[in-house]
């Protein structure tokens, strides 16, 4: 009994000697290659973090088959400030708002200008503040945000003399900057208005329907050489009679005092026509994007003067106006740049769009939807042609003079190339056109498919969409956005639907988004990924929209709201 006891303390011994070589070993190592860190590189920081949290430190004994650790964490607080920060970063103000109550040195962090880079103050908006001290909130502008703050969104309530100021003095480093008029009945008083952030590379003015807005304007026109990126935001969403609309703000005068504008987004500006463009083309020579949707009073008669002027013009956004096939013609198309166009919900006709299709040299996206003159004979001249060859996103949907079979020997021979594809509002494909197509869609994000409820069309066969899902699962591991369209009566399933709900689940790893119509199988699918702590992914079709316009050059910049 005695020798056996000797000899544990001897291993006893023996293990600790070990351990503590092989910690001043690695401690000797890890003083070597400190100097290799590359402290502006996240993950070397946290890699760094993690070395600090862990240490090197190995089991000291092993005792009746238990190991015995060291360990420098106790609770959160524990962590070094710096992890603490990256973990707030996550959270919305609102959240870090209910931080800030459960102790003083959490309420210290929460206080950090890093937390606060970005401010939305609107409160009709999610996760928005609502500010009720103005006087204070002129104070945070100064003392809690200043050099770090790079964004922020101002209601007409805080669209005074006295922020803008604030903002103009104490945040230099202000990019972005949206102003909503929209809910305005009566402007401040801005006479003593003599400051603007001079750094701004991207602004959003909402516009009102009523309020003139020359008079702000003409105070901070000096102040916007460095813009880049400009969105104007209309009220066509909210006017009760688009056709009657005022010119609520000068076009022309904005593009005087803007040069180096790169992206323009007029985003359901009833006032705007060929005039303004034309105003636009005369001072706007980086363009690069121009974005006109839902502006109903342009007919397209300045494009030629815009594409010849702005040569630099990549992505030309046309979705909803009312462009007439006379004007689209005048434009020497061969002679542009453009990559992108979307022609969605245009009245062109057969052979505007194959004038427009063909001698455009260089499309990658290319988007006509609702678009009846996009049939077979235009489909099968720019196959004909090879101007297919460079496409990446698509979207034909509702194209009703183009047939499935057309699209189907397309897909088989170009089908690999695509990331983003819409194909929503035929009657006749069934999911035997999905499954053998999506074998040929290996790089495929984006894809939506069905005919969504209310289509004064509807389907005779029903859609087995087991089939689809599971092609999905086996050929597309890049696929990010999917959206069926089909109404829970047309859809079909097996018993062992669950099986190639979880194939998809596990081998799309990147899919954010399954959009899906109210239905028993809307509620199998999202039970399914809810119990994988997936609940975001799932969503229904009253609520979300998915397109492609995510694949667009410039789709950061045209964000807004």
């Amino acid at each position: 009994m005695l020798i056996a006891q000797q000899q544990m303390d001897q291993e006893i011994e023996s293990k600790i000697d070990r351990t503590q070589s092989f910690k001043s070993r690695n401690n000797n190592n890890a003083s070597k290659n400190q100097h290799q860190v590359n402290k502006s590189s996240p993950s070397s920081n946290l890699r760094q973090i993690n070395e600090e949290l862990t240490g090197n430190e190995q089991p000291v004994i092993e005792q009746y088959g238990k190991s015995i650790r060291y360990s420098r964490i106790k609770d959160i607080n524990s962590l070094p400030e710096k992890l603490l920060l990256y973990i707030f970063s996550f959270m919305n103000h609102h959240e870090i708002m209910k931080c800030s109550s459960v102790c003083r040195f959490w309420r210290n962090l929460t206080q950090n200008p890093k937390l606060w880079r970005s401010l939305k103050l609107r409160p009709e908006f999610k996760d928005a503040l609502h500010v009720k001290n103005y006087e204070y909130f002129t104070y945070l502008l100064g003392h809690r945000f200043g050099s770090s703050l790079e964004y922020i969104e101002l209601p007409i309530e805080l669209i005074t003399t006295n922020v803008i100021h604030e903002l103009a003095n104490k945040c230099p480093n202000l990019k972005y900057l949206t102003m909503d008029f929209s809910m305005a009945m009566q402007l401040q008083d801005f006479n003593d208005l003599n400051n603007f952030p001079c750094n701004l590379k991207m602004m959003t003015i909402c516009l009102s329907e009523v309020i003139f807005l020359e008079g702000f304007m003409r105070k901070i026109y000096s102040f916007l050489s460095s813009l880049e990126v400009l969105h104007l935001v209309g009220t066509l969403e909210t006017s009760n009679d688009p056709d009657e609309s005022y010119e609520t703000i000068n076009i022309g005068k904005i593009k005087q005092f803007t040069p180096n504008l790169r992206v323009i987004n007029l985003y359901g500006i009833t006032f705007i026509d060929d005039n303004h463009i034309e105003s636009i083309a005369s001072g706007c020579i980086h363009l690069e994007c121009i974005a006109l949707y839902y502006c109903s009073r342009f007919k397209g008669y300045s494009l030629k003067t815009l594409m010849s002027r702005c040569k630099k013009i990549k992505s030309l956004l046309l979705q909803n106006t009312g462009i007439e096939n006379d004007a689209i013609k005048q434009v020497e198309w061969d002679q542009t740049n453009l990559i992108e166009l979307d022609l969605t919900s245009t009245d062109l006709d057969e052979q505007t769009l194959s004038l427009i299709l063909n001698t455009s040299p260089n499309l990658s996206y290319l988007s006509v939807a609702h678009c009846d003159g996009f049939t077979d004979r235009v489909f099968q001249s720019l196959v004909k042609n090879n101007k297919t060859a460079l496409w990446e996103a698509l979207d034909i949907s509702h194209t009703v003079n183009l047939s499935y079979e057309e699209v189907y020997d397309w897909l088989k021979k170009y089908g690999g190339q695509l990331r983003g594809f819409a194909y929503a509002g035929n009657v006749n494909y069934t999911e035997q056109f999905w499954f053998t197509s999506i074998k040929n869609m290996k790089n495929i994000q984006i894809c939506i498919m069905g005919t969504n409820l209310g289509w004064f069309r509807k389907i005779a066969a029903k859609i087995h969409v087991d089939q689809i899902m599971e092609s999905f699962a086996a050929n597309c591991p890049y696929l990010e956005r999917l959206e069926f369209q089909w109404d829970p009566e047309t859809i079909r399933y097996g018993d062992n639907s669950r099986k190639f709900i979880d194939h998809i689940r596990l081998r799309c790893s990147r899919l954010k988004s399954l959009v899906l119509s109210d239905g028993e199988y809307y509620e199998l699918v999202k039970s399914n990924f809810e119990r994988a702590e997936r609940a975001k992914v799932v969503r229904s079709t009253t609520a979300y929209k998915t397109t492609i316009t995510s694949l667009l050059k410039y789709y950061p910049h045209l964000l807004f709201n």
